[in-house]
């Protein structure tokens, strides 16, 4: 476990953390990512795709047991030496800050896009960066409670998905297993990009102080992250129907505009007020996760150095969050992430697995 009270957490917050870290973004876009092959079947869709980040929870838990006290980046380097386990290391590194830079960028197109149509993305991203870098300075501790605060606005902001339902059609979901077997598990597959996030228990395994309840925390967090995500793309799926889902690029958001609520308005404009400071959770994790494990790469001093690890994290997420030129190329990178997320998710806990196996004593002697 973590000595610095600074870097450790309750498994209760483990959970807000998890769900904080595959909540975000995907949400505005899954309804018509899990329709785009499994037709009006999206919403079973969603339900499989929890199958790969729980295989991912799975592995990492069974990882954590063998070395309750070590960082990823020790683990690594135990058991593939000095060198290689540092290379590995870096490329989880790497990958966090490719994933929310993606994320990054997908805040500041759908803020400018819905409600600050004259500000440069830059800017947005800007703004976000800043804030996110300010909290993960704080460390673990402040990082989880925030994530525990935070998701009861978004159980508030959610309540929102419901008056659209006014006008819904139930027959777009009929009929039930209509689009077939194949249809259903091909869209499983971009379905599970939607979870991507549950990797980071990797980085934060060693801090939370019961880790047998580790387990029941990851599940408890992939259960309410899929009845999310399932929430929405049901009410889409009964609005729209799943032909029309193709032609909206962020579905979610558009529900807002079928109905119209007394004394409000614009009611996306009401639901990304609150959902802007919502969606910035994963990168504000996986700053903390990727300036945590940098600093424990460099053998830096922690109370030292941290801070910086930050700022230097915090600004190569804005910079490659620059570099798509638009909306389409920005959603292209997010499918090669979404790939990569497999690798960092499944990839890495097995490649441990297996050379743990094969270094029986030195799993032993951690154990």
């Amino acid at each position: 476990m973590e000595d610095n009270p600074r870097f450790q957490i309750t498994s209760k917050q483990s959970i807000f953390f998890i769900i904080g870290s595959t909540v975000a973004t995907g949400i505005l876009s899954l309804p018509r990512v899990a329709s785009a092959d499994a037709g009006q079947d999206g919403w079973i869709s969603v339900i499989l795709g929890v199958c790969a980040p729980l295989i991912s929870l799975l592995l990492i838990e069974r990882l954590g047991r063998l070395f309750p006290n070590l960082t990823m980046v020790e683990i690594a380097q135990l058991l593939f030496g000095k060198f290689l386990g540092s290379v590995i290391t870096a490329g989880f590194i790497a990958y966090m800050i490719f994933f929310q830079s993606i994320v990054l960028r997908l805040i500041a197109e759908i803020t400018a896009v819905f409600a600050l149509p004259k500000t440069p993305t830059s800017v947005i991203a800007l703004l976000s960066i800043i804030s996110v870098i300010y909290i993960a300075q704080k460390g673990a501790k402040v990082v989880g409670r925030l994530n525990e605060l935070l998701f009861y606005i978004l159980l508030f902001d959610l309540l929102l998905l419901l008056p659209p339902l006014k006008v819904a059609d139930y027959t777009n979901l009929l009929p039930v297993g209509g689009a077939g077997l194949t249809a259903i598990v091909k869209g499983a597959l971009p379905t599970a990009f939607a979870y991507e996030g549950m990797e980071v228990l990797l980085i934060i395994y060693p801090m939370v102080t019961k880790k047998n309840e580790v387990l029941k925390a990851g599940v408890t967090a992939l259960g309410i992250a899929m009845l999310i995500y399932l929430m929405a793309t049901v009410i889409a799926l009964l609005v729209f129907g799943a032909e029309i889902l193709q032609h909206i690029i962020w579905p979610t958001v558009v529900l807002f505009k079928v109905v119209d609520v007394p004394v409000i308005e614009r009611l996306e404009v009401f639901f990304l007020a609150f959902w802007m400071g919502l969606v910035s959770r994963p990168v504000m994790n996986m700053c903390f996760a990727s300036s945590y494990s940098l600093t424990r790469l460099l053998k830096l001093d922690m109370e030292q150095y941290y801070s910086y690890m930050v700022i230097l994290v915090g600004l190569s997420i804005y910079v490659v969050a620059l570099i798509p030129d638009n909306i389409v190329q920005t959603f292209k990178f997010a499918t090669y992430g979404g790939y990569a997320f497999f690798i960092a998710a499944i990839g890495y806990p097995l490649l441990f697995h297996l050379a743990a196996f094969l270094q029986k004593g030195k799993v032993k002697q951690y154990a």
